[in-house]
């Protein structure tokens, strides 16, 4: 089934696992091959090419500014982005917070707030999209900045404290929890315990895996009402 998506990420994070040597970039009109570091944007094209084109609404641009942005602004500059689409995929990315930003000044938080909201207008509702969180490998080609395993517990952790807010109040907050206790820890055994399901890129990338995960997505966000759902940037 054809799904519209909207994909929000960091731009110029270069904290990512390398891709390439050199990518052709325009040039004042002309193509030209360009040697630097792989950035987030690039696993973009990627996944543009994966799920094609024309079913994806791209978030953050090159140079564009977040200064004096408000709810006024978000209707008028995301709207079109976002209100055509059904999920939106959120690139988790090792250095995709700017620690001298406060987060409401920065675009992913107010892409995933404007995303997860209804918004009454006239006849035609924005409905809450689905929201999936793609995470990439860092420089190293490791995911373990975001997950950890433990094999005596058999459990993964997800360090959601690196990411943006909005992000971690809507991970693990199923309302009715089911949890078991391994080494003084609580680990959750629900099915999917969060609004906001996380996926490591090469197991999104995998096939067709993309399909799988996306209507995951849409199942949960259709039980929107079992998780305690955060909308608003603190």
């Amino acid at each position: 089934m054809t799904r519209k998506v909207f994909v929000s990420y960091k731009y110029k994070d270069e904290m990512v696992e390398k891709l390439q040597d050199s990518f052709y970039e325009e040039v004042n009109g002309v193509m030209r091959r360009n040697y630097r570091d792989t950035r987030v944007r690039d696993y973009v094209d990627i996944l543009q090419q994966k799920v094609g084109r024309d079913n994806i609404n791209l978030g953050e641009r090159d140079g564009e500014s977040l200064e004096d942005f408000s709810d006024t602004h978000i209707e008028t500059l995301l709207k079109k982005r976002i209100r055509q689409c059904s999920i939106t995929i959120v690139i988790i990315s090792k250095g995709m917070k700017e620690s001298t930003k406060v987060e409401k000044d920065q675009w992913i938080p107010w892409e995933v707030s404007y995303s997860l909201r209804v918004v009454p207008t006239g006849g035609n509702t924005k409905q809450m999209n689905a929201v999936l969180g793609v995470v990439l490998p860092d420089e190293t080609g490791k995911y373990n900045w975001y997950y950890t395993s433990n094999p005596i517990c058999n459990s993964i952790t997800h360090h959601t404290g690196q990411l943006f807010k909005i992000l971690k109040d809507n991970m693990f907050n199923i309302l009715e929890k089911e949890l078991r206790e391994c080494q003084g820890a609580k680990i959750h055994i629900n099915d999917e315990p969060s609004l906001i399901k996380t996926v490591k890129w090469d197991d999104f990338m995998s096939g067709n895996n993309y399909n799988y995960y996306l209507d995951k997505a849409i199942e949960i966000r259709n039980d929107a009402k079992s998780y305690d759902v955060h909308v608003n940037i603190d």
